[in-house]
């Protein structure tokens, strides 16, 4: 699934590729986002899903 996000962490909007876990949109959600060689957890604020 795909979804339209607000980090943040990083203060702006992102877009969750091949996201395994059902996300309910208007919630808050951790998820580990992977930089570089290092995974850190932000918070998203789910906008809207994305249909494919």
């Amino acid at each position: 699934m795909r979804y339209k996000v607000y980090d943040e962490e990083d203060k702006k909007e992102r877009t969750l590729e091949e996201c395994v876990t059902p996300l309910e949109v208007g919630s808050v959600g951790r998820v580990q986002v992977k930089k570089g060689d290092t995974r850190e957890v932000h918070h998203f604020r789910v906008l809207e899903e994305l249909k494919a």
